[in-house]
């Protein structure tokens, strides 16, 4: 009776540590799925500056015609760039959430590290629409405003740009997470408590087998000897 309670601990144990890592991939699921939502409203914002200044804005027929090509250019890759973040947020976020929750056992894991994988291309995207819609900016001064005007915001577009870009490296510099820093669900489950514990439940269940066998054995002799006697 004994044995069935053993193997029924071991497969709890078990399914216990599995619940448990489901859920911190869980977790992590939400925080992809958060940042990615806030990416893609920001990108959509910009994509709506960008669409408002290209239809929006009365060029001056006597413009340089490098000027127009410029704005038109820088305004015209904003679009596009973050329309790309956008639909890329929207399918990772509807995409992987759907397959971590849908999926076969397993799915968490893969969809996860998919969504992982996937932030590089979308925060590309984000920068290059971020970078271009300024530059689209001062394109737009050097049409609409005077030569010193012009001058001076370009000074003031620079900066920010210089800004965003020091600041995006410093802070990615501070925050990043070496291979050796990140948490790694294979060492949960390899961990030595998870091992002990599943060891501790085989060692017992094996023990158990060994004293059932000897109890056998005993009362076969023991029968053998009443037989004998008799």
């Amino acid at each position: 009776e004994r044995r069935p309670m053993l193997a029924a601990d071991k497969l709890l144990l078990q399914s216990n540590v599995k619940q448990r890592a489901i859920q911190l991939r869980e977790k992590e699921l939400n925080l992809f799925n958060d940042n990615f939502n806030a990416v893609g409203t920001q990108s959509a914002v910009l994509a709506g500056f960008a669409m408002t200044s290209f239809a929006e804005i009365d060029l001056p027929h006597n413009a340089f015609y490098a000027q127009k090509a410029c704005l038109h250019l820088f305004v015209t890759i904003s679009i596009c760039a973050n329309l790309m973040c956008t639909a890329s947020t929207t399918f990772v976020s509807v995409w992987g959430s759907g397959k971590a929750l849908r999926g076969k056992d397993g799915s968490m894991d893969k969809a996860v590290e998919g969504m992982l994988a996937e932030r590089g291309f979308i925060f590309t995207c984000f920068g290059v629409g971020l970078i271009t819609t300024l530059l689209a900016l001062m394109s737009a001064s050097w049409i609409l405003m005077t030569v010193e005007v012009a001058a001076v915001a370009t000074l003031g577009i620079s900066w920010a740009i210089y800004v965003i870009c020091r600041q995006a490296r410093r802070v990615h510099d501070k925050f990043k997470l070496s291979k050796s820093e990140t948490v790694s669900f294979d060492d949960i489950l390899s961990s030595g408590a998870v091992l002990g514990a599943v060891r501790r439940a085989a060692l017992a269940e094996e023990e158990e087998e060994v004293h059932e066998t000897l109890t056998l054995m005993g009362r076969a002799g023991a029968r053998g000897r009443g037989t004998y006697d008799v």
